[in-house]
């Protein structure tokens, strides 16, 4: 699969997302994907009304620090709001390597399983968003890596730095906080 999917369903109260594919950057820049998933996020966590998430990833080929970011704000959620971790299945072995180097093993339960969820999946549709949308979009999602650890601090400073810099410029009478 060259560009990504990302599917959901629910399930009483629990929610469920497949992402399958390389999700984010392929041979060009998917934000319409990533901004999708992010307003998908913003209402599930506005109404409340489920109280568990799955993720499914035995289909994820790849998947860039942004949507990495986007999870972690679903997995902050459901600490704060619920006191409990989410969950993200995961067979591949580059992919579940990624998630414990970002430290999703502290946000998350990973389980190692090789049957993918199927059916009453429904795609995520994708959302346009104006440049300075998506560049906080983007922002908000590395600045949720970057609370995960030190490392990832360290790791996303520099990236977070550049995007705040990039919206300054987009936005002059944007207040980009540190």
């Amino acid at each position: 699969m060259e560009t990504g999917q990302i599917l959901y369903a629910r399930y009483r109260d629990l929610i469920v997302l497949k992402f399958a594919g390389e999700i984010g950057y392929t041979s060009h820049w998917t934000f319409p994907l990533s901004a999708g998933l992010s307003s998908f996020i913003e209402r599930l966590c506005a109404k409340k009304d489920f109280d568990n998430v799955v993720v499914d990833m035995t289909e994820t080929t790849g998947i860039d620090s942004t949507n990495l970011g986007l999870l972690a704000q679903i997995a902050q959620f459901m600490i704060r709001e619920f006191g409990r971790k989410a969950t993200i299945i995961t067979s591949q072995k580059n992919v579940t390597r990624l998630l414990r180097t970002v430290g999703f093993h502290t946000l998350f339960t990973l389980i190692d399983e090789h049957a993918p969820i199927r059916g009453g999946l429904e795609a995520i549709p994708p959302v346009d968003s104006a440049e300075v949308d998506v560049a906080r979009m983007i922002l908000d999602a590395h600045k949720s890596l970057a609370g995960i650890s030190a490392d990832n601090r360290l790791l996303f400073t520099s990236i977070i730095d550049a995007i705040e810099d990039d919206i300054a410029h987009r936005d002059p009478g944007t207040d980009t906080p540190k």
